[in-house]
């Protein structure tokens, strides 16, 4: 087959695609590129990939309130174009607070009842499908020997918020760095209590990125991908996680030979490049790609450079005059006054500085995305859109379907009815996304069709007997009380953005 062959039919899977959606892609859409991002779902083709689009505006203050880091009306161009792509908006909320704040609002019951009162309101008050939260503070920041008071404070924080979302039919992301075992030791940030969290979430992504960055290394390995997979894989229902992929590198200086003395300046200890950047880099400096045994891409170069010899001799340390004379002598003849002092140029050095950088390409990538779905697990994460290019697209396009296709369904048991008490169960989802969606439930009366009960509830009990490529936690279950008499319930699905979907099921039941 030739190139622009091979192409066609690339393209033509894509086209085929987008007829019938494989949605196991999301991402996080930053502020900071959000034109870029918008592009990335710009496509039917591209966009029937994705389950939903994590938008990366807003930040947790001290206070508990959640306010925006870019303007609004960037915020409110995004979200109309993830809409516009038919696709959920499931905003991302950073800790902004500083070092120890977070963990002293989870650990106050009142401020922490704030806390998610407000995330609920932000949630409501835009219409968006669910929250995500990436809390990094506990690992990054507060340090290691605060885990211990800050987990169980955490799990009661995610546990309330989970509560208040899910009884407005909205979903509950969470974004935490990695846990994984290695020679039989667990390593990782356990602080995020993943086993304890994985009831209340919907969705629990892993940020599986950054293994290297002081030092010159892969950003993610694949031995490493592998493991976080297998821990997490045994203490979460599998499909509630996401793989966290990096659609970026690292790019490194360092010495070529130790022994050199290389210019003030000639060394800078890392700086981050996105994966479109990589291919760049190498023909500017004529670097030749190879792929590391990480998996990824590598780029080593070298470059002499030549500049003064470190920082410049400081000025001798002034001391303050003894106390006025009253007489001023002049210097005897012949001797003069000293020259002014002058600072002795520091010199000029030549050295090697070498270059080296890691980035992923579509290969890797694509087989980051396998190892999860093999896995079982929902899908992947990329961070960032925009930083990706569209060979990606066409590497994960071209993976066997991980959803059924078909319109959103509500489907209601027949009531339990003990005395008064009342519990309805069903299955309510939409089968090209794995995201639980909302289900509203009304109870009319029989003899005259008036409003006796309604509320709207996130679907994501534990459900069996669902299509093949669906999760399981797409059940209702709902309890409650009614008077004796004669009803009729019907259940039908909240559509993203939060208004009601044409499919419905009804069910009589009678209350003696």
């Amino acid at each position: 087959m030739t190139g622009r062959a091979s192409r066609l039919a690339v393209v033509a899977a894509l086209l085929l695609t987008a007829c019938q959606p494989n949605r196991f892609v999301t991402g996080w859409m930053p502020y900071w590129s959000g034109s870029d991002g918008r592009a990335a779902i710009g496509t039917a083709d591209v966009a029937s990939l994705y389950s939903e689009v994590s938008t990366f505006w807003h930040s947790a203050n001290a206070d508990g309130s959640v306010s925006l880091k870019a303007s609004g009306s960037s915020l409110t161009t995004a979200v109309t174009a993830i809409r516009a792509a038919g696709l959920p908006v499931i905003p991302s909320i950073t800790d902004g607070t500083a070092k120890d704040v977070m963990r002293g609002i989870l650990d106050d019951p009142v401020k922490r009842a704030n806390h998610v009162a407000k995330i609920t309101k932000l949630v409501i008050d835009n219409a968006y499908d669910g929250i995500d939260l990436d809390y990094e503070g506990f690992a990054f920041v507060d340090g290691s020997a605060t885990w211990s008071a800050t987990k169980p404070d955490w799990i009661s924080f995610v546990r309330e918020l989970a509560t208040a979302l899910h009884a407005k039919g909205k979903v509950l992301s969470v974004t935490v760095p990695p846990v994984y075992v290695s020679s039989g030791v667990t390593r990782g940030y356990t602080v995020y209590a993943q086993p304890e969290i994985a009831p209340y979430v919907d969705r629990l992504r892993l940020m599986v990125y950054d293994w290297s960055v002081g030092a010159a290394g892969s950003i993610a390995p694949m031995w490493w991908v592998n493991a976080v997979i297998a821990y997490s894989s045994s203490v979460v229902p599998v499909k509630k996680l996401q793989l966290g992929i990096n659609a970026y590198g690292r790019h490194w200086w360092t010495k070529a030979d130790a022994t050199e003395v290389c210019p003030e300046g000639a060394l800078q200890s890392h700086d981050s490049i996105e994966m479109t950047e990589g291919p760049a880099l190498a023909t500017a400096n004529g670097a030749t790609p190879v792929r590391d045994s990480s998996g990824e891409m590598k780029l080593v170069w070298d470059v002499k450079v030549s500049g003064p010899r470190g920082t410049s001799i400081p000025p001798p340390k002034w001391t303050a005059p003894r106390p006025a004379v009253t007489t001023i002598g002049r210097p005897a003849v012949g001797t003069g006054l000293a020259p002014a002092l002058r600072l002795a140029p520091a010199g000029i050095t030549t050295c090697t500085v070498r270059h080296i950088a890691y980035y992923p390409d579509a290969t890797i990538i694509r087989q980051r995305a396998e190892a999860a779905l093999a896995a079982g697990w929902s899908g992947v994460a990329i961070w960032a859109m925009g930083y990706e290019d569209s060979s990606v697209y066409e590497a994960l396009g071209d993976i066997a379907a991980q959803r059924p296709n078909g319109d959103p369904t509500a489907s209601l048991d027949a009531p339990v009815v003990t005395g008064g008490s009342l519990r309805f169960t069903g299955a309510v989802y939409d089968p090209e996304f794995d995201l639980p969606v909302g289900a509203h439930l009304r109870v009319t009366r029989s003899s005259d069709s008036s409003l006796v009960y309604e509320t709207t509830v996130t679907a994501n009990a534990n459900r069996v007997g669902l299509p093949t490529g669906l999760g399981p936690f797409h059940g209702l279950d709902v309890t409650t009380t009614l008077a004796p008499g004669s009803y009729r319930a019907c259940v039908v699905p909240v559509q993203w953005g939060g208004t009601d979907g044409t499919a419905s099921s009804c069910q009589s039941f009678t209350v003696t």
